[in-house]
């Protein structure tokens, strides 16, 4: 192969089937067979189930895991036919695994992101120093570069790792639950950097996720595994074709497509009709389905609310028996209709 070859971004998988050897004559498929794509510049996101094979798919496309059969093609090379150290500058992979290095400095572990280029002990050139700089830069980590790893929270580690991956300065970057164990805040942190980096960096980034909701707000493109099959298509697509209610068949889990949320399955037994203020209408709607009721718009039910709002104070008046109370808040409002149960 031509060392200096220049490879685009583009991913292909070809009959791809994924999972493992038990002997010379068996195998244990995990999923697949699996046909897709990605483009330069893409943001994928993969989601399924436990157990499904998002890990062992993630792997078999970086080449740190056997395929079953079928092919990984990059840029038309099968990814097992590229010499491990033009990989090593093709894709960097992100994982959840511990390292082992708690006592490492964070600018040495970051610093280690340039062994494609130097070997694991080499000695950083200048051009080393500065790519290493400006992946502390864009992940924002330069206040941590002294301390060692197992003073950082989940959050901050991370980001070192994600740095350590963009110091690999690979045009391809391969996550595994890049979000796993945060909290919110930095749940969003982190994919914000992830999509500044294909916005404006042209990364091409694949990641696996449990989040479906964050996946929703910031991938391109994403690859829902259920069934034995691989669903593709921009987010837009796949909640138009109610292809997530694949994820929760026997689930007492639902996902609301209107709001690209989860929710629990709810039996309904009454009704409540809510007009008025329509920015206040949605919020009201969890809090009376949380305590058994369905909302309208039009009809008849056994619960009538209108929503007013006067100087930025919302008021709610409810109609029952004849009855007409208000309430200044949803707590309120939603404690009266659980005491008339």
């Amino acid at each position: 192969m031509d060392n200096n070859r220049k490879y685009s971004h583009d991913i292909r998988l070809d009959n791809l089937l994924i999972g493992y050897r038990t002997s010379a004559h068996r195998k244990s498929v995990v999923f697949g067979p699996v046909n897709a794509e990605i483009s330069d510049a893409e943001m994928i996101g993969i989601i399924g189930r436990n157990g499904i094979g998002k890990s062992t798919l993630l792997r078999t496309i970086a080449g740190l895991h056997p395929q079953l059969s079928g092919k990984v093609l990059i840029d038309g090379i099968e990814n097992t036919k590229i010499p491990a150290k033009e990989r090593a500058r093709l894709m960097s992979f992100v994982s959840t695994e511990s390292l082992g290095l708690q006592h490492i400095k964070v600018d040495e572990l970051v610093g280690m992101g340039r062994f494609p280029y130097t070997g694991w002990f080499g000695k950083l050139a200048e051009s080393d120093r500065e790519m290493v700089q400006k992946s502390v830069d864009l992940t924002g980590i330069s206040h941590l570069l002294k301390k060692s790893i197992h003073e950082l929270s989940d959050g901050e580690r991370q980001k070192v790792m994600i740095a350590r991956a963009l110091a690999q300065d690979t045009p391809i970057i391969i996550l595994d639950e890049p979000t796993a164990f945060l909290d919110l805040p930095a749940r969003y942190d982190i994919l914000r950097i992830l999509n500044d980096l294909t916005l404006l960096h042209g990364k091409t980034i694949l990641f696996t996720t449990h989040d479906l909701t964050i996946a929703v707000d910031v991938a391109d493109k994403l690859w829902l595994m259920a069934e034995g099959k691989l669903f593709e298509g921009a987010p837009e697509d796949l909640l138009i074709k109610k292809v997530f209610r694949k994820l929760f068949i026997n689930s007492p889990v639902e996902f609301d497509s209107k709001t690209a949320s989860f929710r629990f399955r709810r039996e309904f037994k009454k009704e409540i009709a809510i007009h008025g203020e329509k920015k206040y209408r949605q919020l009201t709607k969890r809090a009376m389905e949380r305590i058994g009721l369905r909302t309208i718009e039009e009809g008849t039910a056994a619960f009538e609310l209108n929503i007013n709002e006067q100087e930025d104070s919302p008021s709610w008046e409810l109609l029952s028996n004849g009855i007409r109370i208000k309430f200044k808040s949803v707590y309120d409002l939603a404690a009266y209709i659980k005491n008339l149960h």
